[in-house]
């Protein structure tokens, strides 16, 4: 319910009237809200209406960056050019976008045909982004142990911050249960960093990553080509960084089997090489409770509008796979160490 709120609130930003569609050589007959876009019916088929939340020069350079890959690897979302000649408008305050929209269906990452696909897909991807310009903006090289580093300081605090509660929440009960064992495993994952390849693989293995790999931002079209769309989390990082997003989500509806790790990675490493050093950066990306981290700073920092018994159950679902994680990180040093 709350990402539909939080849907409607933005589309309430769009300022929506016929000088904006005239910035544009088509013309619109519809426009239909779904989640934070509108899906426009034109003269030239539907196309997407997107209202961007972060700086032009962070477009431009998505945009760029989206040029580059698309001369080797074409399945990514299309920007329609203004008449200006540029790939956004800018009207009243806001910044906008129109995008082709792709006709097809969701990835299913609970599919192992799909998965091997998403896979394979995402090492034409990062392979297509080789030679990138590097700027300032987008940039995540050698910012892991950095960010690692920050996080277990806020667990810490937020687990200090449970234990002054003189009426404790039934989260902070739960929180407190499980606070010493990730905190243990994020600094694990902080020193397995530290002792890898991790700061020269970012001088040599970098590539435009995704970041935000949810199976509705995979598209698998009528002739099987899978396409990315959504690239607005994306930054200049290690292949990793995707890798360790796609794992999470495939093995977390799936038992954390590492059946599901070994697909992804098959499917990868059929394009794109990995050798054991990178798969030991893969390793202390995996072995970082995101999770865990996410869910303890939207509760004790209040980033979401959950309710207390919502709250609980997310840290509930989370820690009850506390054990099927431990095996599935074993599973995967000893596959690496091997």
């Amino acid at each position: 319910m709350e990402y539909k709120f939080r849907d409607k609130v933005y589309l309430s930003t769009y300022m929506l009237d016929t000088e904006l569609f005239d910035r544009y050589n088509f013309l619109v007959e519809d426009a239909v809200p779904i989640r934070s876009v509108f899906i426009l019916k034109t003269n030239e088929g539907l196309k997407i209406l997107k209202k961007i939340d972060y700086k032009l020069e962070e477009l431009e350079y998505i945009y760029e960056a989206l040029n580059h890959i698309r001369r080797t690897y074409p399945y990514v979302i299309n920007f329609k050019q203004s008449i200006e000649g540029k790939p956004y408008v800018e009207y009243q305050g806001g910044i906008y976008v129109v995008l082709d929209l792709i006709e097809g269906r969701e990835c299913i990452y609970e599919n192992p045909v799909d998965l091997i696909g998403a896979s394979k897909s995402l090492a034409k991807l990062h392979s297509a982004s080789e030679g990138i310009k590097v700027k300032d903006i987008r940039n995540n090289l050698y910012k892991m142990e950095a960010n690692i580093i920050k996080k277990i300081k806020e667990l810490n605090m937020c687990r200090d911050f449970a234990k002054l509660h003189l009426n404790k929440s039934d989260f902070d009960k739960l929180f407190l249960e499980y606070a010493d064992y990730y905190i243990d495993e994020a600094t694990q994952a902080l020193n397995k960093l530290q002792k890898s390849e991790y700061r020269r693989l970012c001088r040599e293995r970098y590539v435009l990553c995704h970041h935000d790999l949810a199976h509705h931002n995979i598209i698998v079209d009528n002739e099987d080509n899978y396409y990315f769309v959504d690239f607005d989390y994306a930054v200049v990082d290690l292949p990793y960084h995707d890798l360790c997003n796609l794992i999470t989500k495939a093995i977390k509806h799936n038992m954390w089997n590492i059946d599901m790790a070994d697909t992804v990675l098959q499917g990868y490493r059929s394009i794109n090489e990995l050798k054991k050093d990178e798969l030991e950066v893969l390793y202390a990306y995996l072995l970082f409770p995101q999770d865990f981290y996410d869910i303890t700073i939207s509760y004790y920092m209040k980033t979401r509008g959950w309710d207390e018994d919502e709250f609980f159950e997310k840290l509930k679902r989370k820690a009850e796979y506390k054990d099927d994680r431990e095996r599935f990180l074993k599973d995967f040093k000893e596959f690496i160490e091997g």
